[in-house]
């Protein structure tokens, strides 16, 4: 079931007849959408709550996020703004935030404005093989011919994703890179498994190379970093590991371990 609120008029700063419905409802999940000139309304924030949450964003001075907020800004000055609610009398806030994190995995979070995925690193859209393998647990062990360095990164949505996002978060940047070792290749993996994996040709300083999905200042503000400047490896090693789960060290908090070295 899906409750259409487009056809509230705003007053005030507040849509007329919104907080009561919306009170009504119990836990929602909902979407920030852009009406095209088709009519045809097009998400760009997903978002659970109850009550007014899904109004709060109207409330652009409280927006940390700048590209929803200009994202807000620009529909509410075009009259193109839509606010859905895509599910409603849910039981709890887990059982919103389990299909917020669906939507978001099937809209895909880089074309949409969310910082982040949803709930839970292992609970997100992902191949059946995959699955089999976080459930298997074997492990594929990195051959000495493909040293290198598992980037862990878990703090990122990986369902949805371009691949030159997921290149671009793993190649950079990164602090005490062991550049003596010699990593041959950079492992970008995600709840264990991998990704996807590059040939690294060298290290530069970071902000040394153009940036397509990351604020390219804020990466030179961090000072004394390190990115590599690679490509994708080969059919043969790929077909190895990708998809995969890989014999690692635990990484005692830090972002990247060692994998391959005797």
């Amino acid at each position: 079931m899906k409750v259409n609120i487009k056809n509230f008029s705003i007053e005030g700063g507040m849509i007329s007849g919104a907080r009561e419905a919306l009170n009504a409802i119990g836990f929602y999940v909902y979407a920030l959408s852009e009406v095209g000139s088709d009519g045809r309304p097009k998400p760009f924030y997903i978002g659970k709550g109850k009550g007014i949450r899904c109004l709060e964003h109207l409330d652009l001075a409280k927006q940390a996020n700048d590209e929803k907020r200009e994202k807000i800004r620009e529909c509410i000055e075009n009259g193109t703004l839509l606010v859905e609610i895509l599910r409603h009398d849910l039981t709890s806030e887990r059982t919103a935030r389990l299909i917020e994190s669906t939507c978001i995995d099937l809209f895909g979070v880089d074309q949409l404005t969310n910082a982040v995925r949803g709930l839970g690193k292992d609970m997100g859209r992902m191949p059946l093989s995959e699955i089999v393998a976080i459930h298997s647990q074997k492990k594929v062990k990195v051959l000495p011919e493909h040293k290198g360095l598992a980037f862990l990164l878990n703090d990122l949505p990986m369902s949805g994703i371009s691949d030159t996002f997921l290149y671009e978060r793993t190649r950079g940047v990164w602090s005490k890179i062991p550049e003596s070792k010699e990593p041959k290749f950079a492992y970008a993996t995600y709840a264990g498994i991998v990704k996807e994996v590059y040939e690294i040709h060298s290290w530069v300083p970071a902000g040394t190379q153009q940036y397509f999905t990351r604020d390219n200042q804020a990466l030179l503000e961090r000072g004394n970093r390190k990115e590599f400047v690679g490509r994708i490896a080969s059919q043969d090693v790929r077909a190895r590991y990708v998809g995969n789960m890989i014999e690692k060290d635990r990484s005692y908090g830090t972002p990247f371990v060692l994998v391959g070295y005797q």
